[in-house]
């Protein structure tokens, strides 16, 4: 009798503290639902460049967005958000929403920086960034897509929740992402090749069709198209294709886990 007693009283505590767990985990949503409180503003910034320097953006909340064109400028638009449960909560927490500069003639380094206890609130920068079409560029994301236009330096692009796309690129590329698909355009292929990765997304990646490469493309739930290019030697079958196009020459490894692959020549 004492150990039916012991056990239902055991049974009601762990009956209790899952309970009391549940109550707070709605607590936690319903102060995230709450959050109906909002301030904006826009930071700006305008940074001279040596046209083989550096860019680099480093972010937790929201998309960036980088533009190669002429000139020896980095200019920087930063929309910021905060949310909060009123207004006026949220225009303080936007005061404490920091964008460290690490500056000098060859590198522009940029990171967002929230305070690590936001009870409730949360913050969402957007970076609208143009430069000069020769700088190599590194952006670094959280939760939020890269998109990257028109960049002849060698660019290394990592998100983890969100996409990566990738128009009229010339130079290396490395761009990596957990949740999110991958999707680049290549005017050139550089010596230092391309390296995409996904987890759960697809990859999609153009060449032009007289490029050099030694192909390698690997999928583990997903399938494998190669449109317009002609791969010599190696191995093809549904979820593996290795192979020499127009006679070897840079690396391009494409793997995604779920997801599938189609890389194509234009």
């Amino acid at each position: 009798m004492r150990a039916t007693r012991s056990l239902a009283l055991g049974a009601r505590v762990v009956m209790l503290v899952v309970a009391s767990a549940a109550l707070t985990a709605c607590d936690v949503v319903v102060t995230s639902l709450n959050a109906k409180g909002k301030a904006e503003d826009t930071w700006s910034r305008t940074y001279p460049i040596t046209a083989n320097g550096q860019v680099e953006i480093v972010n937790l909340n929201g998309g960036i967005d980088v533009v190669g064109g002429e000139g020896t400028q980095v200019e920087v638009v930063a929309e910021r958000t905060a949310r909060a449960a009123t207004d006026d909560v949220a225009r303080e927490f936007l005061k404490q929403v920091e964008i460290r500069e690490e500056v000098n003639a060859d590198r522009v380094r940029l990171e967002t920086k929230v305070p690590s206890n936001p009870e409730g609130k949360r913050a969402e920068i957007r970076y609208r960034v143009k430069v000069p079409a020769t700088v190599s560029v590194r952006v670094t994301d959280v939760n939020g897509a890269v998109e990257v236009t028109g960049i002849k330096g060698a660019l290394k692009a990592e998100t983890t929740n969100g996409g990566v796309r990738g128009r009229d690129l010339s130079g290396a590329v490395e761009a990596t992402t957990t949740n999110g698909g991958i999707k680049l355009a290549f005017a050139s292929l550089a010596s230092g090749g391309i390296r995409a990765e996904t987890t759960n997304g697809g990859v999609d990646v153009t060449i032009p069709a007289s490029a050099k490469a030694d192909v390698k493309l690997s999928c583990t739930n997903g399938g494998i198209s190669v449109d317009g290019l002609k791969l010599e030697g190696g191995e093809s079958s549904r979820r593996r294709v290795e192979g020499r196009l127009n006679g070897g020459g840079p690396s391009v490894s494409l793997e995604t886990v779920n997801g599938g692959i189609r890389f194509s020549g234009k």
